[in-house]
């Protein structure tokens, strides 16, 4: 009777480290997926190794002006041969978003991976999230483009 009860303990605890560790594990690691369908596993490293965007703004989800840095959606889609017109932007908690190439690459997007020059953990929406420079036009500041800012990113799919 003892010994079932500490199996079942066991079991809950080791259930409950996986719910806590799975996500952060599976954050360092973005999915692109190009309109042939074929996947691409990119590292939190080889997008840090890429030239940097960074700039400092505002946004609804965090207060006064912040520094993000990450690669231009630009860079982004060319280095994994991204050319849909559209491209579905999902999160961890599977929400998703289709959103326009050309408004990521025209606008000034980023898939942020640092903020305020610290690697972002899913406790803090990371560990990607694209973010706009919102300070900079009126026209961020919308319920479109803040449903374009997708965090905790776990993959961009071109074939979507």
């Amino acid at each position: 009777m003892k010994m079932k009860s500490c199996l079942k303990l066991l079991a809950i605890v080791v259930g409950l480290i996986g719910v806590y560790v799975s996500p952060a594990l599976a954050g360092g690691t973005l999915t692109m997926t190009k309109s042939d369908g074929a996947s691409v596993k990119v590292s939190m490293e080889q997008l840090m190794e890429m030239p940097a965007t960074e700039f400092y703004t505002s946004t609804p989800w965090t207060n006064g002006v912040q520094k993000f840095r990450g690669v231009s959606f630009d860079l982004l889609f060319e280095t994994y041969g991204m050319d849909a017109d559209t491209v579905r932007v999902s999160a961890l908690n599977d929400y998703n978003v289709m959103v326009p190439s050309s408004v990521l690459r025209r606008d000034g997007a980023i898939l942020a991976y640092q903020l305020n020059d610290a690697e972002m953990s899913v406790r803090e929406k990371g560990p990607f999230w694209v973010i706009f420079p919102y300070d900079t036009d009126v026209r961020f500041q919308t319920d479109t483009y803040w449903a374009y800012s997708v965090w905790q990113v776990k993959s961009v799919d071109a074939a979507n």
